[in-house]
């Protein structure tokens, strides 16, 4: 029988002991297992002890940020594990200031003829061994290593990205010179934005823009990159007049793995699940006299939800709001910060941020009141090829819009919640709420108010 108890280098908290003898039991068995347990159990500990005594070290730890690594490094040095940061391209390669989101392209083709990479010196692909690599989620790991997802809801939270206007008239203009026939397909993409909806897109056209956006590389940074990343996601459709794409991680988790969360609706579906209840849950309270559902957000709606944000607002100083794109632009004239290119360190007001946008995850934003203004549901006209990925991971499909719905919400309340000291008012603004109530209950202490 494995000593999981004397692997625990400090005295254990209560529960971690059972929780490690548990996740190592399902560590030999299953080829995928999920690990849920609250803020603050010390997740990281009891998955980083069942690693080392099963001796599926090394790893490659995945974060969402990279400011999580001190935290598993902190862990990992309790066990004498050597802990090695893998960034990305974008914060390691020297090209990477010139050519921005195309590095990666740029040097999947072209790093024979990189000085870093023929003289091994390259900091992305050349580095010293370790038992845990720390990593981003996209990032390509060390080959035949355990994948540990560390705050595995963002696998079911799309990921979203756009382009404007300007940017598809400046990629057709790149595209001129290598094939003009792609140049006109890409320029006629314009005459989807005149409307919300879904956009067909055929591979044929995502392989010919690929072809030449990898000759354009050879001049340095592109729009093409742009509207490629957006085209090759595995939905795409037009929304506010921009197009976009969104994508899940969860289809590269086909390895063994251990996903960790505090928070993972309909886990089962995942693997194996060794869950320890949420004993302290946060108290939220679904607005029930809002909704933002298409039908029904008018005028009159909005100007409801800008009631609601006035009177948090007079209780609390901190009042961090997030809502889709299509709410946020009928609701920023309510609020003191929209989307900011920075959010200052003592901030104070009414902050609104987008449900999928770049400060929705990987932060810390300390509140003291969140309100999710509307509930974060994918257009329907986005969800059709997501649907595919969930299915195939055993979500049925009236599941799927719940699914990545909810991992949206967790992941934004959990800006504000990330240690067992926070404790903000969460306000779930929106009347299909309460249709979730038995999945929220697992982590909130849910409230009903008109």
């Amino acid at each position: 029988m494995r000593d999981v108890a004397g692997a625990f280098p400090v005295r254990a908290r209560p529960g971690q002991v059972e929780a490690a003898e548990a996740l190592t039991r399902l560590l030999e068995s299953s080829s995928r297992v999920v690990f849920i347990a609250p803020p603050g159990f010390g997740k990281t500990l009891v998955a980083l002890v069942s690693l080392k005594v099963l001796g599926l070290l090394p790893a490659a730890w995945r974060v969402r940020a990279l400011t999580l690594t001190r935290r598993v490094a902190d862990d990992a040095a309790l066990l004498d594990l050597r802990v090695e940061l893998l960034p990305g391209r974008e914060r390691v390669c020297p090209h990477a200031l010139t050519l921005g989101g195309d590095i990666h392209e740029w040097c999947r083709f072209y790093r024979h003829e990189c000085a870093y990479f023929t003289q091994r010196s390259c900091p992305y692909f050349f580095h010293p061994l370790a038992d845990v690599y720390v990593l981003h989620y996209q990032r390509r790991p060390p080959p035949r290593l355990i994948d540990v997802w560390d705050e595995a809801h963002n696998l079911l939270a799309p990921r979203e990205v756009c382009v404007g206007p300007e940017e598809i008239r400046e990629a057709a203009g790149e595209l001129r010179a290598v094939d003009p026939e792609v140049a006109r397909e890409v320029l006629s993409l314009l005459t989807f934005l005149e409307r919300e909806g879904g956009v067909p897109v055929s591979e044929e056209l995502v392989a010919r823009i690929y072809a030449a956006y990898v000759k354009l590389l050879r001049e340095g940074r592109t729009a093409t990159g742009r509207v490629y990343r957006v085209l090759s996601s595995q939905s795409v459709y037009s929304e506010q007049g921009r197009l976009c794409g969104a994508r899940l991680l969860l289809r590269t988790t086909s390895t063994k793995a251990l996903l960790v969360s505090a928070t993972l609706p309909f886990a089962s579906h995942l693997g194996a699940v060794v869950e320890v209840p949420w004993a302290r849950k946060y108290r939220a309270v679904v607005i029930d006299a809002v909704t933002t559902r298409y039908s029904d957000f008018d005028e009159g709606m909005v100007r409801e939800y800008g009631k609601l944000l006035w009177e948090v607002r007079k209780k609390h100083r901190r009042v961090l709001v997030f809502a889709t794109r299509r709410v946020a632009e009928r609701l920023k004239r309510f609020v003191d910060f929209y989307e900011p290119v920075e959010i200052p360190a003592d901030w104070r007001g009414t902050l609104l941020l987008l449900t999928r946008g770049r400060w929705s995850e990987g932060v810390d934003l300390r509140a003291d009141a969140v309100v999710i203004a509307g509930a974060p549901y994918l257009p329907p006209w986005a969800l059709d090829r997501l649907e595919r990925e969930l299915k195939r991971a055993g979500f049925s499909f009236a599941e799927v819009a719940d699914v990545t719905m909810l991992s949206t919400v967790l992941q934004c309340v959990g800006r504000a919640t990330r240690s067992p000291e926070d404790s903000p008012l969460i306000l779930l603004a929106d009347k299909r709420f309460k249709n979730l109530r038995e999945e929220l209950e697992k982590y909130f202490h849910i409230e009903e108010s008109t």
